[in-house]
């Protein structure tokens, strides 16, 4: 058997692709292929995975520019033509497609010509790739159940996957006196939050600061202002511009300060890390919706960005410097959890 897996665009979309194309080698369910963008950051995280993949040269539609949308016309008109000339090379049995502007045309030539199709969605509610392509594919799997709603049109070919995670996460429980907080925004950081944490938490008085540690991932543009800021006003810190052991953060720490991704809300829920969310406001506003759903279980305190100011953050901050009510946001979602989703996943890809 030969199959297709297309993702790329942002590491929400990526790192769960990786996930099933690394399970689909390890249990050899058949012959594999990645297709992503031609994101130079999708490229060295998928040399670094030593993952056999192809690029499309892809890009999302931005109507506010002429020029972008003429771009994003005779990119796609190449994509598409690249994308025939990759099923006829490949000859895949099985597409599966995690959404994003990637996958749309070869998951559409794959649905008209015949070719057994996949798709996975990965927030709660679905991207517009995925919207269309519901349409033609022959299954839909979803990360969250509440996505159902959203597709109702569909009903029949949804299955409840839950979101491929990366392999070496761990729940842990932390105890004692001291905190540390994990902030971080998204595969290539968030500049809001770079700027507000650090102000956020210099506001906190020194007896309580003294007893806090941030680990904070930066992305690389803003990494050495995230340290200065640090440093100036005296928060014990560690910063990353991007890791690929995120895992090891999430067990050193007491509670996670981030967007509301896809990946992070599955992680957050998996792990039953508590959280303080502040969705990124733009793209649909997927994240508001998946903060919301966290917020709804317990385990998640959601903060919009609109009007937010240091002082806000820095109370929130304050209350979740309190290991009971920690442990109490963990135990509300605890029990969540159930199969692998790659299992499901292969077991769809096989029949």
């Amino acid at each position: 058997m030969k199959i297709l897996v297309v993702a790329g665009g942002t590491g929400g979309h990526l790192f769960p692709a990786i996930r099933l194309v690394e399970e689909i080698r390890l249990h050899k369910v058949g012959e594999v292929l990645l297709v992503s963008s031609c994101r130079e950051h999708d490229i060295k995280i998928l040399r670094e995975k030593n993952i056999e993949f192809k690029t499309l040269p892809l890009v999302p539609l931005r109507l506010r520019n002429p020029l972008s949308v003429l771009d994003f016309i005779i990119r796609l008109t190449v994509g598409t033509i690249k994308s025939g000339f990759l099923l006829l090379g490949f000859r895949p049995s099985r597409v599966v497609g995690f959404g994003s502007y990637v996958s749309g045309p070869i998951l559409l030539l794959s649905a008209l010509t015949g070719v057994k199709t996949i798709i996975h969605e990965q927030n709660v509610y679905p991207g517009k790739a995925n919207r269309i392509l519901a349409m033609f594919v022959n299954k839909i799997a979803i990360s969250f159940s509440e996505t159902r709603y959203y597709l109702k049109r569909f009903e029949s070919k949804i299955i409840v996957s839950g979101n491929p995670l990366r392999r070496e996460l761990r729940r842990s429980q932390r105890e004692g006196d001291h905190f540390t907080i994990l902030a971080m925004g998204g595969s290539q950081g968030a500049h809001t939050l770079n700027r507000l944490i650090p102000e956020a938490i210099g506001l906190i008085e020194d007896k309580k600061r003294k007893i806090l540690n941030v680990v904070h991932v930066s992305g690389y543009r803003d990494r050495d202002e995230v340290a200065k800021a640090y440093q100036d006003r005296g928060i014990k810190n560690n910063i990353f511009s991007f890791t690929e052991e995120i895992h090891k953060l999430y067990s050193e720490s007491d509670f996670v300060i981030a967007r509301a991704g896809a990946t992070t809300v599955s992680e957050l829920l998996y792990l039953a890390k508590p959280s303080i969310l502040i969705p990124y406001p733009h793209a649909g506003a997927h994240q508001l919706l998946n903060a919301r759903l966290l917020q709804k279980k317990g385990a998640a305190i959601l903060l919009e960005e609109k009007g937010l100011t240091p002082e806000e953050l820095r109370d929130v901050i304050l209350s979740f410097m309190n290991r009971a009510m920690l442990n109490n946001m963990s135990a509300r979602v605890k029990n969540t959890n159930g199969k692998d989703p790659c299992d499901i996943l292969i077991r769809e890809i096989v029949k």
